[in-house]
């Protein structure tokens, strides 16, 4: 796991002080200043607690405040290991010939020197506090070179010179400053980004990119005495893409089909950048009522325009703040199928994520309740997979910014649910049946992940009715040892032959009530437990055929029509050749089914196939291929749909027309527990 980015805490002091004259634009100057170090994409400080305020500006912002305030925002980022970030805007000046810095307060005067802020001397204390992770300091202000620290007092204070200072000064100690041109042209710079300059923006890039537009001569001062996993940066890169064009085919079609209806009331702008974005947002936001643009069309700009900036920062925490391991193509999809419900598009690595992400918050949210519900279960997932808590500072963060604060928690809380319910798992095996006839014996284990719950054998009359009545006994026994563990039972698999397999529907076994009402039912193929000689190694080819799907197609079926299908032997060759990759799917259902199975079953990871005799609809094959990120399971909500006479026009109804044999890791894992340890059919584990 990489190691996450200090946070960045923030404090802008800019007091009038009318002793010297009030400055125009002064509260302006920080607000702005302030509010481009608290956007994430920029400035990427954290915001203050409740009740501290991180911003003091105006006329009544005395000398002992600011010194206080800067004292107790150095404790709190050493009590947090922060990086500090302080800005000093104003009036300055300097007494008698000392050439040291001295910031007018609002209740400063001229020439008392028990009433200036010494900025230098608050810069010493900041950098000397244990645990801050460096200081990062603007000075605007007339005589701004005097704010230098007593870097011999650092060398042999509390941390004996283990600090680091970026301290960016508009001007020299003898120089004056005018109209806060600095502080404005800054902002600018970081609002706009630098071409070419990388990620992140390093102080020298800021002042060098300053001094050319605002034509100042600023003075910089660099102090690394603290060895941190990164050099300091001032800001993000508003123009860094992160890898490949910033918006997908999906962002940039939703965007022309958002921005069409405006007319000539939008300039043509090339979307390039975040910081493109943010101005056409602008732009946007000044309309008022231009006779080509109806009220509901610009609203939907907007709205578009949101997303599309939600869906580049989440594409840049994810790439360069993301405070796990740097997610690869594979977790991305699996991420995407949790949050979206349908497997992603075939993109690979940075495209996958950027096209992933701009899916979750443009599309998805159409058939949800809140528009970063979707984007929140993506993260959440990810986060899962790492081990991080819903609590780890990056992601709160993120969330706050992108305003899914509360919708993180609830994807966190799903995550929860949902491995609660997926935990326990009853085997159900038929594998000591004969040919085509039911088994004397249902041999049975509750597992608990990988571990042994509870293991039993149930004698049974070797019939159909007698196996589905055991079931009751065998689901009594399977509740009492779940109870045990704190975690409700769900799910079933179900292992028998091919020729049980091909006319047992277990799902609608009658136990009160349908067997499939109340548990998740996945059929495996018992064979597997027990392969014959000549079919030894077909599980060990299955893992690599598994692992070649995940590589592969979203949707890896195969779809076999009747002429296929009439030709077994010729069939059976193809898959001993390795001519179908992923699963195999009936279009029609043959005659003898079961005689076809066994093969099919032998050498493909999943089998499909109608459930009636016929051809299989054609809207029944599309709702395999819409549903097939959330099979097999979604096969026994649809079972149950239908079972209650829902709406015949229902996704559901279509895909309850399929019948399935599944096979995935987990079983394959079983399977190698259960030969390994267990050949006379003993406990696996």
């Amino acid at each position: 796991m990489t190691r996450s980015a200090p946070p960045r805490h923030l404090l802008v002091i800019a007091p009038q002080c009318p002793d010297q004259g009030l400055l125009t634009g002064l509260e302006e100057a920080g607000e702005s200043l302030h509010a481009v170090f608290l956007d994430e994409e920029l400035g990427g400080c954290e915001p203050s607690p409740p009740g501290v305020a991180s911003l003091l500006c105006g006329l009544s912002v005395g000398r002992a405040e600011i010194d206080q305030s800067v004292r107790d925002a150095a404790d709190r980022a050493g009590a947090a290991e922060a990086v500090l970030v302080l800005a000093f805007l104003g009036h300055g000046t300097t007494l008698g010939q000392t050439p040291k810095l001295a910031f007018m307060a609002s209740d400063s005067q001229e020439d008392v020197a028990t009433s200036v802020v010494d900025v230098g001397g608050l810069l010493t204390l900041a950098l000397d506090v244990p645990g801050v992770r460096g200081v990062i300091a603007l000075v605007d202000t007339c005589r701004a070179g005097g704010a230098v620290p007593d870097l011999g007092g650092l060398a042999g204070g509390v941390r004996q010179g283990a600090t680091s200072l970026s301290l960016l000064m508009s001007g020299s100690a003898v120089e004056s400053a005018h109209g806060l041109a600095y502080t404005r042209t800054l902002v600018r710079v970081l609002r706009d980004g630098l071409p070419g300059a990388g990620m992140f923006l390093s102080p020298q890039d800021v002042q060098e990119a300053v001094d050319k537009e605002a034509g100042t001569s600023s003075q910089l001062l660099t102090l690394i005495g603290l060895s941190l996993d990164a050099r300091p940066w001032f800001a993000h890169n508003a123009r860094h893409r992160a890898g490949g064009a910033l918006l997908g085919p999906l962002g940039e079609e939703d965007l022309r089909l958002a921005l069409d209806p405006l007319g000539d009331a939008v300039p043509a702008l090339p979307i390039v950048t975040s910081g493109d974005l943010a101005r056409l947002r602008r732009t946007l936001a000044a309309l008022d009522r231009h006779p080509a643009t109806a009220d509901q069309h610009l609203a939907h700009a907007l709205r578009t325009l949101d997303r599309l900036a939600t869906a580049v920062r989440t594409r840049e925490f994810l790439l360069s703040s993301w405070p796990g391991s740097l997610p690869e193509s594979e977790r991305i999809r699996r991420a995407y199928v949790t949050a979206a419900g349908r497997p992603a598009c075939a993109s690979d690595g940075d495209e996958l994520l950027r096209d992933c992400v701009e899916s979750l918050c443009l599309r998805v949210p159409r058939t949800k309740g809140s528009p970063t519900a979707p984007l929140a279960a993506f993260v959440a997932a990810l986060a899962v997979e790492d081990g991080l808590a819903a609590g780890t500072p990056g992601l709160t963060r993120w969330a706050r910014g992108i305003g899914a604060g509360v919708e993180l928690v609830d994807a966190f809380a799903a995550q929860v649910r949902r491995a609660a319910e997926s935990r326990l798992r009853l085997v159900v095996s038929l594998h000591s049946a004969m040919a085509d006839e039911w088994p004397e014996t249902l041999l049975v284990w509750l597992l608990d992940g990988e571990t042994l719950v509870g293991r039993e054998d149930f004698r049974c009359p070797p019939t159909q009715a007698g196996v589905e009545q055991r079931l009751g006994a065998v689901l009594a026994w399977a509740t009492r040892q779940a109870r045990c563990t704190g975690f409700r039972l769900r799910r079933i698999d179900i292992a028998a032959p091919s020729a049980l397999l091909a006319c047992w529907r277990p799902e609608e076994a009658r136990l009160g009530q349908r067997l499939g009402l109340h548990y998740d039912i996945v059929l495996r193929w018992s064979d597997r437990l027990n392969l014959p000689a000549h079919l030894g190694l077909i599980n060990e080819f299955a893992r690599n055929q598994l692992d070649e799907m995940n590589d592969g197609p979203a949707v890896p079926v195969n779809w076999l029509d009747r002429a296929e299908l009439s030709a077994v032997q010729k069939l059976v060759e193809s898959l001993e050749n390795g001519c179908y990759d992923g699963a195999l799917a009936l279009r029609h259902r043959p005659e003898r089914l079961q005689e076809l199975l066994e093969p099919l079953l032998a050498y493909a990871p999943m089998v499909l196939w109608p459930d009636d005799t016929g051809d299989l609809p054609q809207a029944s094959q599309d709702s395999v291929e819409r549903n097939w990120a959330k099979l097999p399971r979604e096969f026994s909500a649809a079972y149950r749909n239908s079972w209650k006479q829902g709406d015949p026009v229902d996704e559901h109804t279509d895909l309850a027309r399929v019948r399935s044999v599944w096979l995935d890791e987990q079983w394959l894992d079983f399977c190698d527990a259960f030969a390994n340890d267990s050949v006379d059919g003993e406990n696996p584990r």
